[in-house]
């Protein structure tokens, strides 16, 4: 007897997977009654060769049964986590209905501690990268250093003691840290850099409004 479409793939019969799918009675979305599709038994087997032909023909990487788990969420080995999640962009911040990201779900299974840790660095590794990545997006838009339309533009670092004492290179790194270590690390880069662009904003204008009283006193 030929076996379904999610035994087959669990099974990683790739050629009767592929004659289901050909036949148009099944895709690689088609769902048994427990919300189960061909890619979630394939992640959770590791058939990497299968889960990417199920993609290409149309499968959803985030595809959820009706516990709400995606097929990241019943992966178990390390190298199919960071192939669905680098290589098919899965993703890994989808909560099933128990309000768990694969991280929290697989960290509290405790079988794979590996891909948790995994699915861990992730969810506080990416808002840094992404904020660091917007404030370089945010410095590279910025007027060069020179003299522009009679203004100079410069650009300093001063610290914020009373004394204007340099602040040490220990001081500064735990600072960072502080931040990239938050809950929210993207959110608090971008309301430091937000806040000093505001701040210097407010100078450049408030010296663009004494200018023509002082023009206008000397004529």
């Amino acid at each position: 007897m030929v076996s379904n479409i999610w035994v087959a793939a669990a099974d990683n019969q790739v050629e009767i997977v592929k004659s289901h799918i050909d036949s148009g009675a099944f895709s690689a979305n088609s769902k048994d009654p427990n919300g189960y599709t061909p890619i979630h038994a394939a992640a959770s087997y590791g058939h990497i060769l299968l889960l990417k032909y199920l993609i290409e023909k149309g499968g959803d990487i985030n595809i959820q049964d009706t516990e709400g788990d995606t097929p990241l969420h019943h992966v178990e080995d390390l190298k199919t986590a960071k192939y669905i999640v680098e290589e098919l962009n899965a993703n890994y911040k989808i909560k099933n209905n128990d309000n768990q990201t694969p991280a929290a779900y697989i960290e509290e299974e405790n079988e794979f501690p590996d891909i948790a840790q995994y699915l861990i660095s992730l969810a506080h590794g990416q808002p840094a990268a992404n904020a660091a990545a917007e404030q370089n997006a945010f410095i590279e838009s910025l007027p060069r250093p020179g003299n522009i339309d009679g203004h100079e533009i410069r650009y300093t670092l001063e610290n914020e003691t009373e004394e204007d004492a340099p602040v040490d290179d220990e001081e500064r790194r735990k600072k960072i840290e502080a931040i990239l270590n938050s809950e929210n690390p993207e959110e608090a880069l971008r309301d430091l850099v937000t806040s000093a662009v505001r701040e210097g904003f407010a100078n450049y204008n408030q010296q663009q409004q004494d200018e023509p009283s002082l023009k206008k006193r000397k004529d």
